[in-house]
């Protein structure tokens, strides 16, 4: 008895397949008309809809030479402290390329060079920005159009840079000009720091010249003081010309004679010489020389960062997916058409 229930089950699903089948041959041009319908507005949207275009550049740690033109001009500097670990952790090849991501990276930095370029200001004008919210939208849905990441997180020190544009021309010159804007950025700030030391240094040296200066007068003085001494003493034991033999330990001397004493006196009172007392003063005086003589102007723009790939024009669009549109229309014009026929065919049953 069973198998005789299983044979009817199984000629029942063949009708109703074929039924299936005939039901939907039958509602042919519905299906058609849904599958042209969705197709050709997929066409039309896809090819209508705002493209997006991403240019793409690879950089990593830049080499020792790079920065050889900035080095250079503080030769002076590295002369002067005694010591290359200060200057050498500005040049630092590894946190360049780590302050120059990070500044990619940064909303501000997208934010300024956002509303600086010419390029950015056109794209203001067509979207006919009339208020600050509407500015502050403008600029954040930009700037996520803007990042530098890792290329594999298991090799370190080697980023991808992106910026998205709207056709491949653009994206190009965007990443380059940002790119540009960003290693600028980072170059004033390596000359400020620079500045800031070289400051530091001669304001170091401009105190310890004000020291020695003083203490080079004080001795000055005290030395004048002595050989007036000295030129009582000698006219009162009547030395008129210097003595050969006399010598000692005494506290003042006498053996230049009262002339040799006068003429002392005369030099010592002009003399501006200040270095004779104090023999610090005259290497103080040349490392500030030195440090007067660094010049950080007309410098180009620090290479902070080298070049595995350089900044490319985008071959392959990012969006619209122009050929997976279609075919999604495609597929759910076929879709409908069918739940269409059948939902048709489901109605006129109930009613007869």
């Amino acid at each position: 008895m069973s198998d005789i229930q299983a044979a009817n089950n199984t000629s029942n699903d063949e009708i109703d397949l074929v039924e299936l089948v005939k039901t939907l041959w039958q509602g042919k041009v519905t299906i058609a008309v849904c599958t042209i319908v969705f197709t050709v507005c997929a066409v039309i949207y896809a090819l209508t809809a705002q493209q997006w275009w991403t240019s793409k550049a690879i950089v990593t740690v830049g080499k020792y030479q790079d920065t050889s033109s900035y080095r250079d001009r503080v030769t002076n500097l590295y002369a002067v402290i005694g010591s290359n670990n200060s200057i050498d952790r500005i040049f630092k090849n590894e946190v360049l390329l780590k302050d120059f991501i990070t500044d990619f990276n940064s909303y501000d930095n997208k934010r300024d060079f956002i509303n600086q370029s010419s390029i950015m200001n056109g794209y203001k004008d067509d979207v006919n920005i009339n208020s600050e919210k509407e500015h502050a939208v403008f600029i954040d849905k930009w700037a996520l159009r803007i990042h530098a990441n890792l290329v594999d997180k298991k090799i370190p020190n080697v980023y991808s840079l992106e910026f998205q544009a709207n056709t491949p021309n653009v994206a190009h010159d965007l990443l380059t000009s940002y790119t540009k804007f960003i290693a600028t950025k980072i170059s004033r700030e390596v000359i400020d720091e620079l500045n800031a030391t070289i400051h530091h240094t001669k304001q170091i040296l401009v105190a310890q010249k004000l020291s020695l200066d003083s203490k080079a007068k004080k001795a000055l003085e005290n030395e004048i003081v002595k050989t007036n001494y000295e030129l009582v003493i000698a006219n009162s034991a009547d030395v008129k010309k210097p003595l050969s033999d006399m010598r000692g330990n005494n506290l003042f001397q006498i053996d230049l004679g009262a002339q040799g004493l006068k003429e002392k006196i005369n030099i010592l009172n002009k003399t501006k010489d200040y270095f004779l007392f104090e023999p610090a003063l005259s290497q103080v005086e040349t490392k500030l020389d030195l440090i007067n003589k660094i010049d950080l102007s007309n410098l180009a723009t620090l290479p902070v960062v080298r070049y595995l790939k350089d900044v490319n024009y985008p071959i392959y669009r990012d969006q619209p997916k122009r050929t997976l549109i279609v075919l999604l229309a495609l597929m759910v014009g076929v879709v409908l058409g069918c739940v269409v026929v059948l939902a048709k065919t489901m109605i006129n049953w109930e009613k007869k």
